[in-house]
């Protein structure tokens, strides 16, 4: 009896919306508290509702095992409703039942010259295929019953949802830096992973996995063209500005943005294959179940600073003795410059040299390979860089399962809301036929069938 009752309970419709309006409220509340921060910057940060943020556990809301119990919830009751809905349309019947048929809206009266062997013919002829019949009723149908296709779908979510699992209990990412005098090893699998925790917790020892290798043969950049503009520096030029009297004018030197990172190295596999392989920025690769990303670079500048070698990293701030303030260099350009007359031309190495001061920067110079510069009373020279390709690579195995499942879902939406699905039910009643013409489906025409079944 009890597994009754909670069989009734996990297939209702009632208990999906009482669990999905739970879970709306963890969404809200996911929205409001800000995920993934540390609790004691929270609290220095002045956050409120502390008590409950702590025994909630709101800032890792969506991984937090109150997310996890009523997304497993839902996962129980979808399943139980598919399992449920499966059984019922195996043993479905299509006949109406016989009290109901003479109160449908909708029937049609067929013409007394027209006898059911010529309707049934027609219906063959359009393609459509006999269902269910008994002594009163004659079932066809053409297309996917719109039943199936929401139950496609239901289970494309709970597919979906499982993927999601998979995901959570043993993704893992983590950046590789490539240097060309280098070679950067990882792993496919991580001891860190949820599931491997639990494994650990539960005395597993952690498997070693195969070890994938990479070499950076090339890092390539490219530029294009752009207007740079000085910023008025004194309240009444940007008043000026502002009402009209004083246009902006760009700086007479062009400036240059990114168009594109590209990295060209070699991926060696745990068994020794070698392949080349080239990814830049939304162009991953992937092989294997491994994702490898574009996600930036890094660089080391060599400077000369009053006869005095020293380096510095790019975007990294630095002093400079003689010189107030602090300094900063984002990046070395070098590579390919797109021009705007539509040319393209080798871009000398230089970098822009900005001084920071009261958290705003300004650029102080530029700075030339090989060319020294004044900058105040020192004399700085931009000598060399080394230049590293910034990787991202993750390991999803929950994947192909989501894309899979979205693809079901997808599809059965598609399908039943674009398709075209048919039941023409022929009736005999009190001595005549009738036709009862049941669609669905946007491309679905219930005049088309009468038209080709001949009757208006």
């Amino acid at each position: 009896m009890p597994f009754r009752v909670l069989y009734r309970v996990f297939t209702s419709l009632k208990t999906s919306v009482v669990i999905m309006g739970l879970m709306c409220v963890c969404y809200l509340l996911g929205t409001l508290f800000p995920q993934g921060a540390d609790y004691d910057a929270y609290v220095k940060a002045g956050g409120r509702y502390l008590w409950l943020v702590e025994k909630l556990d709101l800032l890792h809301l969506f991984t937090s095992p109150l997310f996890f119990f009523l997304t497993a919830l839902l996962v129980l009751n979808l399943t139980l409703c598919i399992l449920s809905r499966l059984l019922a349309f195996r043993r479905r019947r299509e006949l109406l039942p016989e009290e109901s048929v003479s109160r449908l809206r909708g029937l049609i009266k067929v013409p007394e010259d027209r006898s059911f062997e010529e309707i049934q013919e027609k219906l063959l002829q359009c393609g459509f295929r006999f269902v269910d019949a008994d002594d009163r009723q004659y079932v066809y149908g053409k297309g996917l019953p719109y039943w199936w296709l929401s139950w496609l779908y239901h289970l494309g979510m709970v597919v979906a949802v499982v993927g999601f699992f998979i995901t959570y209990l043993s993704a893992h990412e983590g950046e590789i830096t490539l240097y060309k005098d280098r070679e950067v090893q990882f792993s496919k699998g991580s001891p860190d992973t949820p599931l491997n925790r639990v494994l650990r917790a539960l005395g597993r020892k952690h498997e070693e996995v195969p070890v994938y290798r990479l070499r950076l043969k090339e890092f390539r950049t490219e530029y294009y063209e752009t207007l740079d503009f000085e910023y008025p520096e004194t309240v009444l030029s940007r008043m000026a500005i502002g009402l009209g009297l004083k246009r902006i004018v760009p700086s007479e030197e062009a400036d240059v943005s990114a168009k594109m990172y590209s990295t060209q190295f070699e991926f060696i596999t745990p068994e020794g294959d070698s392949i080349q392989a080239t990814t830049e920025v939304n162009s991953p690769f992937r092989h294997s179940g491994i994702t490898l990303y574009q996600v930036g670079y890094e660089q080391r500048i060599s400077l000369k600073v009053d006869g005095e070698d020293r380096e510095v990293d790019a975007f990294r701030p630095f002093e400079i003795e003689g010189l107030e303030g602090r300094f900063l260099i984002p990046t070395v350009r070098h590579g390919q410059l797109h021009r705007k007359d539509g040319s393209v031309v080798p871009l000398t190495p230089s970098a822009p040299l900005y001084r920071i001061d009261n958290g705003s920067r300004k650029k102080v110079a530029v700075l030339k390979i090989s060319e020294p510069v004044e900058v105040g009373d020192v004399e700085i020279t931009l000598l060399d860089f080394k230049e590293a390709s910034v990787l991202s690579y993750r390991v999803d195995p929950g994947v192909p399962v989501v894309a899979v499942a979205t693809g079901f879902v997808f599809l059965g939406l598609l399908i039943r809301v674009y398709g075209n699905f048919y039941r023409v039910r022929v009736i005999q009643m009190d001595g005549s036929l009738y036709l009862l013409v049941s669609t669905r489906g946007l491309l679905a025409d219930r005049r088309k069938v009468l038209r080709r079944l001949g009757i208006s």
